[in-house]
């Protein structure tokens, strides 16, 4: 006697199979995936209370910014990565034996140098970034936020030019050694002004942007020109004159001064070009001044002019 066969499964009970074990293998690769990143923003220069808050894009931008700034201090002239580690040669015993027994002065003086660097930045009177040869901050100094009214998170991996006025586009360029395709710094230059200061050109405008021609070449600076740079370019700030924060942004005038940063060479030949890695700055912003902060005695009188100079306010007396 033949015995029955079993059932078949139904096609749809196999087809939620599939899609479960879809759904988990998926599933597994996000939480391994979520748990790299993870490892991998713990390791960034930053404080973990600002880790574990960025989002994937985030972490991908800052290490890339972090892998360059390495470069950037390594690769450079003068390099900043050398340290001398143990006793200087030709030194004795004995001497080895005293340095061990170190004086207050110096205790105190190895546990303040490693906050050296930011109670340098809160003494000055501005804040500190560092850019590539395209114009990306490598890096920029949390003080930022206290003149700009902008985090250092979100200006790393940024792009200079995309908090720059549209007018100051061209000045930056060029001082960076930057070439521009042919027409695109008098379209910038020429662009209308209006009453208040502010370019008709849209401040978030990325077609605007300046970006080197297509070369093989990198960006070199004559043996004779400077190294030194000293302008003024105007930023993006959402700051109010009382320091208070606001949605929509507007532009602080920056005194940029600094140097630019050149590739180590193996000759230093003068006749050699150098080749320009980016530029290092110390940026003072320059708060504008009122009319409600200048003393006026009875000798003086208040009038207001337009862009051409002509006169469209005059106190009476």
């Amino acid at each position: 006697m033949v015995s029955p066969r079993k059932p078949e499964k139904p096609q749809e009970e196999l087809q939620a199979l599939r899609k479960e074990k879809s759904r988990d293998a998926a599933r597994s690769r996000r939480g391994k995936e979520n748990f790299e990143f993870y490892e991998l923003a713990k390791m960034l220069p930053l404080p973990g209370a600002i880790t574990s808050q960025l989002d994937k894009a985030s972490i991908i931008r800052l290490t890339i910014s972090y892998l360059k700034m390495r470069d950037f201090a390594n690769q450079g002239d003068p390099p900043w990565n050398l340290r001398i580690e143990g006793p200087p040669p030709n030194t004795s015993v004995k001497a080895i034996g005293t340095q061990r027994r170190r004086s207050p002065s110096v205790i105190a003086s190895e546990i303040f140098e490693p906050h050296l660097g930011s109670h340098i930045l809160q003494s000055l009177d501005g804040f500190v970034f560092a850019l590539n040869k395209e114009g990306r901050f490598l890096y920029i100094s949390e003080t930022v936020s206290i003149y700009l009214g902008l985090s250092q998170v979100e200006l790393t991996g940024s792009s200079v030019f995309d908090y720059i006025h549209p007018g100051d586009h061209v000045e930056m360029a060029e001082q960076l050694g930057m070439k521009l395709p042919p027409g695109r710094g008098m379209s910038l230059s020429q662009g209308a002004v209006n009453e208040d200061g502010a370019s008709s050109a849209s401040s978030s405008s990325h077609s605007e942007t300046p970006e080197p021609v297509e070369s093989s070449s990198p960006s070199l600076l004559a043996p004779d020109n400077s190294l030194e740079r000293s302008f003024f370019i105007r930023m993006k700030s959402t700051l109010t004159k009382r320091g208070v924060h606001i949605k929509s942004s507007g532009y602080k005038v920056i005194h940029i001064t600094g140097r630019l940063r050149i590739r180590m060479a193996l000759t230093h030949s003068r006749s050699v070009p150098n080749q320009i890695m980016g530029m290092v700055v110390v940026a003072h912003a320059l708060p504008p001044p009122t009319i409600n902060e200048v003393r006026i005695d009875c000798q003086m009188f208040v009038t207001r002019v337009n862009m051409d100079l002509k006169i469209v306010y005059c106190e009476n007396r």
